[in-house]
């Protein structure tokens, strides 16, 4: 990753953190005129993916999404964004999944259902 690109990216990371939710249309704002004048536009692809690589590295993650087979209950949405601070999290339902979740974190996949471990041992047993 580019140098400039990474230093960019922080730079926006800690304004949007720093400043109020109704700031965050101007700081984008200004942020999109500011990669026009540095003739910036172009790489906007990668800046997008520097900005996830930077919130990954200063959170952990920069998306989750949970799939269960029945809706979470507040208290562990409530755990879930406290242990996720700054990631966008997706909450899906899908009954297909019988019991427990599958959770995505970024490019990590971690399956703990009931179908997903039904299907494990339908392929050990099949060997």
């Amino acid at each position: 990753m580019d140098a400039k690109i990474k230093t960019i990216t922080r730079v926006l990371i800690d304004q949007v953190e720093k400043n109020k939710e109704n700031d965050i249309k101007k700081i984008m704002n200004d942020f999109v005129q500011f990669l026009a004048q540095e003739k910036m536009i172009d790489r906007w692809r990668e800046i997008e993916l520097a900005i996830h690589q930077s919130w990954k590295e200063i959170y952990g993650a920069s998306a989750i999404t949970v799939v269960s087979a029945h809706p979470l209950t507040e208290e562990l949405n409530k755990q879930i964004e406290e242990l996720a601070k700054g990631a966008d999290i997706e909450r899906r339902v899908d009954e297909r999944l019988i019991g427990g979740s599958v959770i995505r974190i970024d490019d990590r996949r971690i399956d703990g259902s009931i179908a997903g471990n039904l299907q494990k041992l339908k392929m050990t047993l099949s060997k």
